[in-house]
């Protein structure tokens, strides 16, 4: 059991949590006092190894994969060693079945044919949905991955398509469909609870996915879904909807700390302005002679920003997430202003002052017009840009720009943003695409990057941790 709990504790790491020896060492001690019942052994476990309430869905779903009799060695044996942890039937075998229906036929791509049946899949769907019942949604989507038939690595490389194969099978896009047409005719709480179990039952699914591919695939597939579960390194575009809830709480943190940081970043300045009076106390050690002279401490200004955010559909979710961090940490600068484009730019700092953060996001949809033809064009929105807004930059400003620089092919304008860049203190770009797409199709990366100071490749949360640092 030793080393079953040192390869859970490895396991953890990889998922971006941090487990030190002196917290296993004091899970195994509480163990060894307290026994292998199953509540006990998963309260020991996450109390000794957890310390951010963040972490605990990490912990629950690879606790439930990897303590899991389809995975924990081998059934009966597990079984038969920790019967208290892992479950035994009434006929002494183990929960659950390693048969899946449907694989001797191939994969099922749906309920039927027939009109009917897929009618009767949607009306189950919607039924699901507005009752709400937990064990229903579980078996429907039981059923759900039960229709892939046996699960195969390519299943693997892919989650996202396997996910959406599974809902096709349950109607899911007919199920949201008719649901969205009764909302006219229910009040906003009750679209709004519909909404949060769509969401419930979508976690649902990849949590029954993810076990379907473990106790298929082993190892490789559970290390698949540590990297998922690592929302520190996932790339932004590949989040779920609770990892999105996950990394904006992890934003706040990290605006709270950069915050923190531009209050006590002072330090004993190197050159410039010599302060007489250290100066002549430090030359006592010398005989009076002033070989080391003491300089004035340099107390930096806060930076003034001017953020740029393409909200086009490719990169939406990340500019909605440097939106959040500018908004958390603004009351520290001396002055932000925040546009978002597609193919032009508008002003929406307003939008932020004195406003929760997903209030002010929601009406940028609703009432922002920063899109005309609902396709980027860079080079459009820096003609808008000058015309309009080149008043708000000056040598005291830093530009961030953020977007993926796919223009559609249209025209670069790249002189406009060249004036714009000769305009402020320095120009940075994010891109949140990976640095070997730039300059394929219609990317045009290297024709803005030559203008900017710093350009970053910024796909995941610990690489804007890195980024946003060196920027302030």
């Amino acid at each position: 059991m030793d080393s079953k709990i040192l390869e859970f504790a490895a396991l953890l790491r990889k998922t971006g949590i941090t487990v030190s020896h002196s917290e296993v060492a004091e899970a195994l001690e509480g163990l060894a006092e307290l026994g292998l019942e199953r509540d006990i052994f998963y309260n020991v476990l996450s109390s000794t190894l957890i310390k951010d309430q963040a972490d605990f869905r990490a912990f629950d779903k690879l606790f439930e994969i990897y303590f899991n009799p389809r995975f924990f060695g081998h059934r009966q044996a597990a079984a038969l060693r920790w019967p208290e942890l892992i479950g035994v039937d009434e006929n002494g075998g183990c929960t659950g079945t390693d048969s899946v229906p449907g694989a001797e036929h191939g994969r099922t791509t749906g309920f039927g044919q027939g009109q009917g049946l897929a009618t009767a899949a949607v009306d189950s769907f919607v039924q699901v949905i507005k009752v709400g019942d937990p064990g229903w949604m579980r078996e429907m989507v039981k059923r759900g991955v039960k229709s892939l038939g046996r699960i195969k690595k390519e299943d693997l490389k892919n989650i996202s398509d396997t996910v959406r194969q599974v809902k096709v099978f349950l109607e899911w896009n007919m199920g949201t469909y008719e649901l969205e047409k009764e909302a006219p005719l229910v009040n906003e709480e009750i679209w709004l609870i519909w909404q949060e179990r769509l969401m419930e039952l979508e976690e649902i699914l990849y949590r029954e996915l993810e076990q379907a591919m473990v106790s298929e695939l082993g190892s490789e597939a559970l290390e698949t879904v540590l990297i998922r579960e690592n929302v520190n390194q996932l790339d932004f575009y590949r989040l779920s909807v609770p990892q999105v809830a996950e990394i904006r709480k992890k934003i706040s943190k990290l605006a709270h700390k950069l915050a923190s940081r531009l209050s006590f970043r002072h330090k004993k300045a190197k050159h410039g302005k010599i302060d007489l009076y250290r100066t002549i106390r430090k030359s006592m050690a010398y005989g009076g002679v002033p070989i080391s002279p003491a300089f004035r401490d340099r107390y930096p200004t806060r930076p003034q920003i001017v953020v740029l955010c393409d909200l086009s559909g490719s990169v939406k979710v990340f500019s909605e997430f440097m939106l959040q961090l500018v908004y958390s940490i603004q009351s520290r600068f001396v002055h932000v202003r925040s546009f978002v484009f597609v193919d032009t730019p508008d002003d929406v700092t307003g939008y932020f002052q004195n406003r929760e953060i997903a209030d002010g996001i929601r009406d940028i949809y609703n009432w922002a017009r920063f899109s005309k033809t609902a396709f980027s064009d860079y080079g459009l929105v820096f003609i808008d840009f000058w015309g309009k807004y080149r008043d708000v930059l000056d040598k005291k400003t830093t530009l961030i720009i953020i977007g993926d620089a796919r223009n559609n092919y249209n025209k670069e304008h790249a002189d406009y943003f060249q004036k714009i860049c000769g305009e402020v203190r320095k120009t940075v770009w994010l891109n949140p695409e990976p640095a070997e797409n730039w300059d394929m199709e219609d990317s045009i990366m290297s024709v803005y990057g030559r203008h900017c100071s710093q350009v970053f490749e910024c796909r995941n949360l610990e690489q804007l941790d890195r980024v946003v640092r060196r920027i302030i």
